[in-house]
């Protein structure tokens, strides 16, 4: 059997609104601990729709659709061979990605905050059949005691694009802890470039994102161009390869180079 760790499992969980890193002494202030929590919020509330995107379907109707399930498509040929191991899915809402990578995997950890993201991987675990072989919790990754020195690789999907400059050092930092020596990270998130910025897009900016009952929620949204990427490996002593960059999604993989 998998496991299950909820927020009722003792030591496991150690959930704080202003959220103690247990890497760092960064704390967010009261306005950044509210925009999280109306995240953490609409991330939960989107669940059961958070899908369509991948197959360009919005609340409200968007030129050219197909742009997104092209770049969905090209990434999941692409994914496979760099995710194998014990795998950590960081902040892993649907488990969309999990399809795509369970094959080469020992393991699976699956981490998010949303009961309800969780409640859409549980689905796919038990359609893959691969329930002997993962670990789900509940919990925020910036707040999770992880076991240093653990995992093989760590899958990140639309995460980076919610976290501010000193959220991103703080993930690269927990990677970092976590991750075997020689392990490696793979990224998928939101390209930055003129079919965006043609919708209305910020590069960098809180944002209003709407559910389709019509229910709105202010959020953090970030895009990237290539060196955004490489000024994050600069910052970090990365080593960080792009595999593919489209029009909305890019895939990028990468490792820690030595101290």
């Amino acid at each position: 059997m998998g496991i299950d760790i909820s927020k009722g499992d003792g030591d496991k969980w150690r959930h704080n609104p202003f959220y103690s890193f247990p890497y760092s002494c960064y704390h967010l202030d009261a306005m950044e601990a509210y925009n999280r929590r109306e995240l953490f919020e609409y991330y939960n509330e989107r669940a059961p729709e958070f899908e369509e995107f991948y197959y360009g379907i919005f609340p409200a109707d968007i030129p050219n659709p197909e742009i997104y399930r092209n770049d969905r498509d090209a990434i999941g040929r692409l994914m496979s061979p760099f995710i194998s191991g014990h795998c950590v899915d960081m902040a892993c809402g649907t488990g969309f990605w999990l399809p795509y990578y369970h094959e080469n995997c020992s393991h699976i950890t699956l981490i998010d905050q949303s009961d309800s993201m969780l409640a859409e991987s549980r689905k796919k675990i038990d359609k893959l059949e691969i329930n002997d072989k993962t670990t789900i919790i509940q919990a925020d990754i910036f707040d999770y005691q992880f076991p240093e020195k653990h995992y093989h690789c760590a899958n990140i999907g639309f995460l980076i694009s919610h976290l501010t400059d000193a959220e991103l050092n703080e993930l690269f930092r927990l990677l970092k802890a976590i991750l075997l020596p020689g392990g490696r990270f793979t990224i998928v998130d939101s390209a930055w470039g003129k079919y965006i910025e043609n919708r209305g897009r910020q590069k960098d900016s809180m944002s209003t994102r709407e559910l389709f009952d019509g229910r709105k929620f202010e959020i953090y949204k970030r895009y990237f161009l290539p060196n955004d990427l490489q000024s994050l490996a600069r910052d970090n002593n990365l080593d960080i390869s792009i595999e593919y960059w489209g029009r909305v999604f890019f895939f990028a993989t990468g490792i820690f180079n030595k101290d």
